[in-house]
């Protein structure tokens, strides 16, 4: 699987990153090319995983009980929708920037 850097935009395998700081939702990881801290947007992430475990759950109780579809059809296409809508929104973004990145983006005349 390849990771896009959203600094310098070159791709890297998940394999090369080796430096990374926090645990979780708020992990971020260190692209090897530019050096840039980059992370994932925590309300998308927590949305898929609502969206999944909603589908999931309401597919199960489906499952198991009768005469409730008219409930439960709606949870789930709802919740696929969430799902793939808060995937295709999902990317890494920029959390700090290297720290040798020119700051300075003025053109002088």
């Amino acid at each position: 699987m390849l990771l896009q850097c959203a600094f310098c935009h070159k791709s890297f395998p998940v394999s090369k990153e080796t430096t990374h700081r926090g645990k979780g939702l708020g992990a971020h990881v260190k692209c090897p090319e530019c050096g840039a801290w980059l992370g994932r947007n925590k309300r998308l992430t927590i949305g898929k995983l609502v969206g999944f475990y909603a589908a999931v759950f309401a597919g199960i109780f489906g499952y198991m009980t009768e005469g409730n579809m008219f409930i439960v059809t709606p949870v789930i296409i709802l919740s696929i929708i969430l799902v793939g809508v808060t995937h295709m929104m999902d990317h890494l973004v920029l959390i700090e920037p290297p720290e040798d990145a020119d700051t300075n983006n003025t053109v002088s005349e």
